[in-house]
């Protein structure tokens, strides 16, 4: 038998490793594949419990019809900044109801994406209508009073004018075509309008 082969040449009942190779140490049979089975287990956990939670990011899909999106509440300390975008006449009740902290404003946000067309519309919110809105690519925020009574937390709001393209943001917000008219369901969470 040759040099080489007799080093390779192990004694009876030792266990079956090359030379220099240390046995292994206190590690289990498997283990890495509960390791890799774990890690597999917690991505496709994370990744349902993200579809459920946050069905509309990344979506410039409108809310589907019996879908609700959420109307955010206009601060207090906004109410101010925000008076240019609404009517002075038809709001100044919701304006002045906002300040004595009896119920909030609301408020979205309006663009014109690229490839738009027309350009100014109008929200209707209940009984109340803004002022024409000339849309821009650049986000305008519009203060807007709640479309029901505050206390039943939904309501309707309505695009009205003729514009493409439209970014009509709330929570999940869409883009839209507005030839006429569009409505959409919306809800707000009811709290105090002036928290301390």
């Amino acid at each position: 038998m040759s040099e080489p082969e007799a080093q390779h040449e192990m004694a009876p009942g030792a266990p079956d490793r090359a030379p220099g190779q240390e046995p292994p140490r206190d590690r289990k049979p498997g283990s890495s594949r509960g390791i890799v089975i774990g890690i597999v287990g917690a991505i496709a956990i994370a990744g349902i419990a993200a579809a459920v939670v946050l069905p509309g990011i990344g979506s410039n899909k409108p809310a589907v019809v019996g879908e609700e999106s959420t109307l955010e509440v206009l601060l207090p300390a906004d109410i101010n900044a925000a008076l240019p975008t609404l009517d002075p006449g038809a709001s100044k009740a919701a304006v002045d109801d906002a300040k004595s902290c009896k119920a909030p404003l609301g408020w979205v946000t309006l663009r014109q994406l690229p490839g738009g067309n027309g350009g100014m519309v109008r929200i209707r919110s209940g009984t109340y209508t803004s002022p024409p809105i000339q849309l821009t690519n650049v986000p305008q925020r519009v203060a807007i009073p709640y479309p029901a009574p505050y206390p039943t937390g939904r309501g309707v709001l309505t695009l009205i004018g003729e514009a493409d393209r439209v970014g009509f943001y709330l929570t999940p917000g869409g883009v839209q075509d507005v030839h006429g008219a569009h409505s959409i369901n919306v809800r707000w969470q009811v709290r105090n309008p002036c928290p301390s």
